[in-house]
């Protein structure tokens, strides 16, 4: 026990002792890159940071603020030359403040409106540094990130969020990003509750070099695509199910008499005025933005079949209650009489006014026209919607 307690302190002694040299002896400068401070101006070279990027969790996507929440680890590697030791058995294990007063690179998130590095006790930071000068840095941040949103498919859309990690004050003549080898993005939790995360693994990832200014000197950065397509599930229940219903509620009307005017206006002024209400209940949740939506076409198509169901009503009572003249009712009444005897009409109702029978006979072709004509429209709109939106 008491060997095991030597060898742990003399191991911490060391640390210590390496440390120290590294930033005492060595007039080590944490204000200069690696790849800067080799002794010779024409030997300086860019520092090369590897990145990974592990994404524990996603929320809170706002479709009004277009942005997303994150909470990842950002880890970095890279090779100091300054701080190699000759003890290839030890890692030096550095405290937060030790972490300062190393060179580290100043990576930005460009898409961030908010950023914060985790703090439960202390300031969530690792580095390790390894006896060839490898550092490995890495952080957790929580990350509030705009997000270029189209919402002309709303609810059938689908977002490319793209992610870019630069340097905010070093170019690319001092520093160049790389992602590493292998998967350098991972997305722990993908359960959104209105969004599901395209692909396996579920990003992109790409080097891109932006600009400082025209013909000057660019920054080094990364970019990373986080495809999200938005579930349909909870909008087939809010939306386009009870739209269907109450369409095909409004062609009960055509199995109503004609002449049934009280079932058929009540029937066509409720399946009105509901439409309209979830039409409003389906705007109050959806994106706030000046162009036509997906859902938009849809609500105005449900609405405009409700309507033409009111409408046809309308034609069809006016025909059925139009009257003919005097002689045409006669005339009826007697090539009617030629063909049936009389007593076959005994009942009255009001298919043997002999004044309106015509008229109301028209009206009940509309109906039965109306019976099959409205359902294969509505068909055909919802198999041009449903094919064609989700593609587009």
């Amino acid at each position: 026990m008491f060997t095991l307690y030597n060898v742990y302190t003399e191991a911490i002694s060391l640390q210590r002792q390496i440390l120290q040299d590294i930033l005492e002896h060595r007039d080590y400068d944490k204000r200069i890159p690696p790849g800067i401070d080799l002794g010779d101006i024409y030997e300086e070279q860019p520092t090369n940071v590897s990145v990974q990027l592990f994404i524990t969790e996603m929320y809170d996507v706002n479709v009004n603020e277009m942005d997303f929440s994150i909470t990842c680890y950002l880890r970095q590697r890279w090779v100091d030359h300054r701080l190699n030791f000759s003890h290839p058995n030890i890692t030096l294990e550095l405290t937060q403040d030790e972490i300062s007063s190393i060179w580290t690179p100043d990576t930005f998130f460009p898409e961030s409106k908010k950023g914060d590095l985790h703090i439960i006790t202390k300031p969530n930071t690792l580095m390790h540094i390894y006896h060839n000068g490898t550092v490995l840095y890495s952080l957790r941040l929580h990350l509030q990130l705009s997000c270029s949103m189209d919402f002309h498919l709303y609810p059938l859309d689908h977002q490319r969020c793209k992610i870019h990690l630069e340097s905010y004050g070093l170019t690319a003549k001092k520093l160049l990003y790389s992602w590493i080898d292998g998967t350098p993005v991972h997305v722990l939790n993908e359960n959104l509750p209105l969004y599901d995360i395209n692909g396996r693994p579920p990003t992109s990832v790409s080097l891109c070099h932006t600009s400082l200014f025209n013909g000057g000197t660019g920054f080094s950065c990364l970019e990373m695509v986080i495809e999200l397509k938005r579930s349909i599930g909870y909008y087939m229940t809010e939306i386009f199910i009870p739209d269907i219903l109450i369409v095909v509620l409004s062609w009960v009307s055509f199995w109503l008499h004609p002449l049934a005017v009280p079932g058929r206006v009540s029937l066509g002024a409720v399946t009105v005025l509901t439409m309209s209400s979830l039409g409003s209940a389906s705007r109050r949740n959806a994106p706030r933005v000046s162009y036509v939506k997906a859902v938009d076409v849809w609500s105005l198509f449900q609405i405009l079949f409700v309507f033409a169901a009111l409408v046809e009503f309308s034609v069809v009572n006016v025909l059925a209650r139009i009257k003919v003249s005097d002689a045409r009712a006669s005339q009826i009444a007697q090539e009617r009489a030629s063909k049936h005897r009389e007593s076959q009409g005994n009942v009255q109702d009001p298919d043997k006014d002999e004044n309106r029978r015509p008229y109301l006979e028209r009206a009940k072709k509309i109906d039965k026209i109306s019976r099959i004509g409205f359902p294969a429209v509505y068909l055909f709109f919802n198999f041009l919607f449903w094919v064609t939106v989700p593609n587009l």
